[in-house]
């Protein structure tokens, strides 16, 4: 049985309703685009003061399904691919962008990046999203 995708505003990354989550506040700057920031807190470090890659993939994970969003498609990650390009340090700023790259059928290719403090690239990745 397939589950219906809503917004119960609990999100991890964008729910405002979620004690926990990471409350970022996404724009949408163009249709298929989408881009937010944030500052990462301490408690999200792996190694010491070396933020934990499954945080910056949730984060581009979060930013290329709001690509779809903004496109009008309701979508789900089917498949990931993420590059660490470089150590992101906790309590700094970063920049991270979602992009629709194409659709074909049900399916929907996305590119999502994310950008250290001084603006360079320090992970990108690249998802399937299946239409629901």
């Amino acid at each position: 049985m397939a589950l219906p995708i809503e917004n119960d505003r609990h999100c991890f990354c964008c729910g405002p309703d979620n004690p926990h989550g990471l409350h970022l506040q996404i724009a949408y700057p163009a249709k298929g685009t989408a881009e937010a920031s944030l500052v990462v807190d301490q408690r999200y470090a792996g190694w010491r003061g070396i933020t934990h890659g499954g945080l910056l993939a949730t984060v581009l994970d979060e930013l290329m399904a709001h690509a779809c969003i903004s496109s009008g498609i309701k979508a789900v990650t089917a498949e990931m691919t993420t590059r660490f390009l470089k150590a992101v340090p906790v309590g700094t700023h970063v920049r991270v962008t979602g992009a629709v790259a194409g659709e074909r059928g049900r399916v929907v290719s996305t590119e999502g990046k994310l950008y250290d403090s001084e603006g360079v690239l320090a992970a990108e990745a690249t998802a399937r999203f299946v239409k629901v």
